[in-house]
């Protein structure tokens, strides 16, 4: 069989000052990577170059190591479903509100703006340790993809960090999107609230109004009431007066004082 070197991730250790200063450096010159070939690469070297790094560290090693701050930051930041209590640990993670400074925008000033590192006449990137590994080759297999000496695997390491850089981006600014909706929807829920309160207080008044006007018409149906049934009174001995006197041809002294006593 034939060996073939397959390239494995170098960890290092990186000082919490050196952290810090990563944080910054990558967030203040956000602007050198734009995704274009080899653009993300010229700018690790540079950042690697002001750290002091530079020919300790791999570009790759350090993007990776941006690649789970980013990671462990958003886990914090916007924990999945079921997963809210985990978000608790954003205060006990030293790099929780730098990162979150970093990824809002906050910290465009808090270091210098660096040139690219494009020449090659800096140090290489180490190279990382191998492992053999006994497997067969492809039947395909070019040894050289971008002719001999060529950098076609870090070109392409190159393009898939400026690609995931930009579908972050993208991310961001669909978040920033969503959390300004929500924000109006909350104000407009809040007005609701509001004309709510003004709807049940003049319902409020309204059904009081119409109790009163209810004890009202039930206070004259009361008085009506009795005044059908001094009217009928009335009548009745208006009737009786007159029975009497058309019976007699006159009007009965005692009647008359009768009926002075009843009127």
């Amino acid at each position: 069989c034939v060996c073939v070197c397959v390239c494995v991730c170098v960890w290092f250790l990186v000082s919490e000052q050196d952290t810090r200063r990563l944080i910054k450096l990558r967030a203040a010159n956000e602007v050198l990577f734009t995704g274009k070939r080899n653009a993300a690469k010229a700018a690790w070297k540079a950042i690697l170059k002001e750290l002091g790094l530079l020919g300790k560290v791999s570009t790759y090693q350090m993007s990776k190591k941006w690649d789970n701050l980013k990671r462990r930051y958003k886990d914090l930041k916007y924990p999945p479903v079921g997963m809210e209590t985990a978000a608790d640990g954003a205060a006990s993670w030293p790099w929780f509100h730098l990162m979150n400074d970093a990824m809002e925008g906050r910290l465009g000033d808090s270091a210098p703006l660096l040139t690219p590192i494009t020449h090659d006449d800096q140090p290489p990137d180490p190279a990382p340790r191998a492992r053999p590994a006994h497997q067969p080759l492809p039947p395909d297999y070019d040894p050289y993809p971008e002719g001999p000496g060529g950098d076609g695997c870090e070109r392409a390491l190159a393009e898939r960090l400026g690609g995931l850089e930009r579908e972050w981006e993208m991310v961001e600014r669909e978040r920033l999107a969503v959390e300004t909706e929500r924000a109006g929807l909350e104000r407009d829920r809040a007005g609701l609230e509001q004309d709510r309160g003004v709807v049940e207080r003049d319902r409020a008044a309204v059904q009081a109004d119409r109790q009163w006007l209810e004890r009202e018409r039930a206070l004259m149906e009361q008085e009506r009431a009795a005044l059908d049934r001094e009217r009928e009174l009335l009548d009745n001995q208006r009737a009786l007066i007159l029975s009497s006197v058309g019976h007699s041809g006159h009007l009965n002294p005692l009647d008359c004082l009768h009926s002075k006593t009843i009127f």
